[in-house]
């Protein structure tokens, strides 16, 4: 075969790489870290590896539970994880008082469901009925970090609530026992108090910190900017496909809690498809409808920044720009199904 053939066939074989579909080439590795224990409110992420999505862009992603947002955000930024879910207020606290490297790059909650969960038989109603009580809270989650500005904006000292630190998977049992009054966590996972309280007679309900006095965005999908200067195709793939599972698992609920299910199946299915549903609120608004799913607006995000700013007397006002980006976005947006 002469050198001319084979350079001809060399050249071809490079023109092929370059047009040969994601799928072809090897997957690129993907860490995705979670704020809390698996639920239905991340059966989106679940449904788009499941479905294929991740798959068809290229994408090889591992889910991992998360420990809160506090952890999240420092996984995310030392690189351990290569995105995350996080509260935003949570996010621009450890941009504002440690500098710490991440960009949120898609919101998922359009409305903060941080808040406190209780049974009715407790007889709390309001902020000020949680003076004298005993709150079960976890180390570093986003309901802990954004609960002294809760506090502070209903004009509560917090050394008159007793606080027990635990792991978030215990929180029920400790409220069913009454070992603790309340404790803080997201009101989209009231299905599963629900479902717990009334197995034995009880009835669950939620405050949300946005109700009295700190409204804000919440959960986002942050980034390392490192990563989005380094791997930007990579970027827009994930924040595509993880935004088609989204609009996936909200149009189609069974479907998405099997798929969270076949690679977690303590999940409970019930419980989860609740915590699901309860999550349309706060994802499916009006903007949304307009604009697409993980839409982030500047006056909102500026609004957010300053209550969570004044409620934490955080260090500085952190500039709008370095909180989020939507240069990642798809184009035309992702849609919610009809």
């Amino acid at each position: 075969m002469s050198a001319r053939h084979l350079r001809s066939l060399g050249l071809a074989a490079a023109v092929a790489a370059l047009v040969a579909p994601a799928a072809a080439r090897a997957a690129d590795e993907v860490k995705f870290s979670m704020d809390w224990v698996l639920n239905g409110t991340q059966a989106g992420y679940f449904a788009a590896l499941a479905e294929g999505y991740y798959k068809d862009a290229g994408l090889d992603v591992t889910i991992s539970r998360g420990f809160g947002s506090g952890d999240t955000v420092k996984r995310v930024a030392s690189g351990a994880a290569t995105f995350g879910v996080a509260d935003t207020g949570t996010t621009i606290a450890a941009i504002a008082n440690d500098s710490v490297p991440v960009v949120g790059i898609a919101m998922i909650y359009q409305k903060a469901t941080l808040g406190v969960i209780f049974l009715k038989s407790s007889g709390i109603t309001k902020p000020q009925d949680l003076v004298g009580r005993t709150v079960g809270r976890s180390a570093s989650g986003a309901s802990v970090i954004m609960y002294p500005g809760f506090l502070k904006a209903n004009g509560i000292a917090r050394d008159k609530i007793k606080e027990v630190v635990a792991d978030g998977a215990t929180f029920l049992p400790l409220l069913l026992s009454k070992k603790v009054d309340a404790v803080l966590d997201q009101s989209v996972q009231l299905g599963h108090y629900r479902k717990g309280a009334e197995a034995q007679g009880q009835t669950a309900e939620a405050m949300r910190y946005s109700d009295f006095g700190l409204a804000a965005y919440g959960n986002m999908i942050i980034a390392n900017p490192a990563t989005l200067r380094d791997k930007r195709d990579m970027v827009k793939r994930f924040v595509a496909a993880t935004l088609k599972g989204l609009a996936f698992a909200l149009a189609h609920p069974d479907q998405a809690i099997a798929d969270i299910r076949k690679t977690n199946p303590e999940v409970d299915a019930e419980g989860a498809k609740g915590e699901l549903l309860d999550m349309r609120e706060v994802v499916l608004t009006p903007e949304v409808a307009k604009d697409g799913l993980g839409i982030m607006d500047a006056k909102r995000m500026t609004e957010t920044r300053d209550v969570v700013t004044s409620a934490l007397s955080l260090k500085h006002k952190v500039p709008v720009e370095e909180i989020y980006t939507t240069a990642f976005l798809p184009k035309p947006p992702v849609m919610p199904e009809k």
